[in-house]
């Protein structure tokens, strides 16, 4: 049996959760990503928990990360452990509207 980890979270995703909270299960790291236009961009990386007890790893918008740093600081290192509650918006993405996780 092999268990997949490290999936990326999606809307999709917490959408199908009755319980929207999530906590922060280890460090952060920056990784460079892929883009649609084929260049690479350093994007936050954050590893959850959700309430299922399933970990993965979040890319969070500058309005997520801007709601994080306030709750926690700008050092990532004091987010471990740490907790908060994901929301699902509607947002124009590249044209189309699409479901997006924000930090409630």
């Amino acid at each position: 049996m092999v268990i997949i980890r490290d999936i990326y979270l999606t809307a999709d995703e917490v959408n199908k959760l009755t319980d929207k909270k999530f906590t922060v299960a280890k460090a952060c790291a920056y990784k460079a990503m892929p883009q649609a236009d084929g260049k690479e961009v350093e994007k936050l990386v954050v590893p959850v928990k959700l309430s299922n007890a399933k970990v993965r790893d979040w890319i969070p918008n500058k309005t997520s990360i801007r709601s994080l740093t306030s709750l926690y600081g700008d050092n990532t290192d004091g987010w471990t452990g740490k907790g908060a509650s994901f929301l699902i918006t509607k947002q124009n993405v590249r044209g189309e509207m699409k479901d997006v996780v924000f930090v409630k």
